[in-house]
């Protein structure tokens, strides 16, 4: 039996979500401070440096997911979980160093950092250490808990950073830095939520991780690729000030796949949970056992439907804002330096809102213990980005890697999709919820629009009330109209805080 069987999906995503609002905060106070304080090639630069340590540590990632699927079937293989993840994570930044020795000057080249072999490593025995661990913790069916824990690892990263940068001659690397020292700081704590001792684990767990990471560790590698290969195009073709345009209008629309990425973690362990208890049920030759299966996988479509129906929420808004002030938004926060990430303010919103769609379906997937379905899915995306990305790019500019991206991030949606209709049943594509998000974010749109032709976006003051004005409407109207919003709120209020 799993701890993860018996969570509130509303519940931890509404504690999530918080959570992931709050990190929000700060890491955006951050680049708005570095953005401008750096300049957009050196900022690019460290970002180009994230984006490869994000590729580095993708086999520590995909083994994790691996310890993640099996720590959630069952609360007794904590320990050997827990033990497995520590060993891999050694043995991988070990060889990291070895791999660094070799292609330094390459690493220094790309990123224009002259520390950056040294930086790789330090994130990886940090950062990447860190997310592994909290991986574990999100096994347990604990995404708030988890989430939260990342929240203070926030808390922590702003000010080290800032004060990094300070020092003379660190400059960029100073990033770096605070990262690493809050994420080793807070790496004891995100360890005490696994609920576990490490143990070593036997040659039987080994194989049964073995046989799901052998689909998961390239599937994390080119799910990441598939995610930075945007940035690591614009900094190979365009130049680290292209990526530092591209980065800041990811950085501001990131918020709108919060709700999706931590519903979607929460709706991995649930799945896993229910398709192992389904299998037992399955495997039993009597009537009961049958429809203990069936009705789990009739749970299992509802729960992905309810996740899929809400998961755009914050996406829909955020896109129709875009729309209406992408350039009073970009020049208002960062500054004119970097006026031309407004067309990729817009299009990355648009990717955004379908990323809203496809990250939770694949999250369904992992927990159906097919990673080699979401390894496929995967590798059509990260091909057709690399190949539309690259014509693109050379034709339109930056924009068209965001195009790219697009129409790969479509076929993800499309192909999971099929295959969970063929899997389980009653699964909805399309719900009354999803049409009241976009009938209100349009209305906003029309509102903000109006709004937006008779004022002049002066300061943070002008950008403040027109983005007030609108989530006073899209919110007021959600609430209005849509039943569904309100029962799932008040269900995750009352969840999160029972006195209520």
């Amino acid at each position: 039996m799993s701890e993860a069987d018996g969570i509130s999906l509303s519940r931890e995503t509404f504690g999530g979500t918080a959570a992931q609002f709050t990190m929000a905060a700060v890491g955006f106070a951050g680049t708005v401070i570095f953005a401008r304080w750096l300049g957009p090639a050196t900022f690019g630069g460290v970002y180009l440096l994230f984006a490869v340590a994000k590729i580095a540590d993708r086999p520590m990632n995909g083994w994790s997911l691996a310890a993640k699927k099996r720590l959630s079937e069952s609360d007794s293989l904590r320990p050997p979980a827990f033990g497995a993840q520590l060993l891999f994570n050694a043995f991988w930044v070990a060889l990291a160093v070895l791999a660094v020795l070799v292609a330094g000057d390459a690493l220094r080249a790309y990123t224009g950092l002259a520390l950056a072999p040294v930086l790789l490593v330090l994130l990886l025995a940090t950062e990447s250490m860190y997310e592994t661990i909290e991986s574990l913790v999100q096994g347990r069916g604990r995404i708030s808990a988890a989430t939260w824990n990342d929240t203070l690892r926030s808390v922590l990263t702003l000010p080290l950073q800032l004060w990094f940068v300070a020092l003379p001659g660190i400059a960029g690397a100073g990033m770096v830095y605070g990262l690493a020292v809050a994420s080793a700081l807070t790496l004891p704590v995100i360890a005490l939520f696994v609920s576990a001792r490490p143990a070593i684990p036997s040659r039987t767990f080994l194989r049964s991780l073995g046989d799901y990471a052998r689909y998961s560790v390239p599937t994390s590698v080119l799910g990441t690729t598939y995610d930075r290969l945007d940035v690591l195009l614009l900094g190979f073709l365009l130049g680290s000030a292209s990526a530092g345009f591209y980065e800041v209008a990811w950085k501001l629309t990131l918020p709108a796949v919060f709700v999706a990425d931590v519903a979607g973690r929460g709706l991995m362990a649930t799945v896993s949970a229910r398709h192992a208890r389904s299998g037992d049920g399955e495997g039993n030759e009597n009537e009961n056992g049958n429809e203990s299966g069936n009705r789990n996988e009739r749970g299992i479509g509802r729960d992905v439907s309810n996740t899929i129906a809400y998961a755009g929420i914050l996406a829909v808004p955020i896109f129709f804002g875009s729309l209406a002030l992408a350039e009073s938004l970009v020049v208002t926060v960062y500054g004119p330096d970097f006026r031309n990430a407004a067309p990729l303010l817009i299009g990355l919103a648009g990717y955004r809102v379908v990323r809203s769609q496809s990250g939770p379906l694949v999250q369904a997937i992992n927990g159906l213990d097919r990673p080699d379905v979401a390894m496929r899915l995967s590798a059509v995306a990260v091909a057709v980005n690399l190949v539309l990305g690259v014509l693109l790019t050379l034709r339109l500019g930056p924009i068209g890697v965001v195009i790219a991206t697009i129409v790969a991030e479509t076929l993800v949606y499309l192909g999971g999709f099929h295959f969970l209709r063929q899997t389980v049943s009653g699964l909805v594509p399309i719900s009354r919820p999803m049409v009241e998000q976009v009938g209100a974010g349009l209305a906003m749109f029309a509102v903000v629009s109006t709004a937006r032709a008779s004022i002049s976006v002066q300061s943070w003051v002008d950008l403040g009330v027109l983005v007030s004005v609108g989530g006073v409407v899209y919110v007021g109207l959600l609430l209005a109209v849509s039943p569904g919003v309100r029962h799932t709120l008040e269900e995750a209020v009352r969840g999160s805080f029972p006195s209520l």
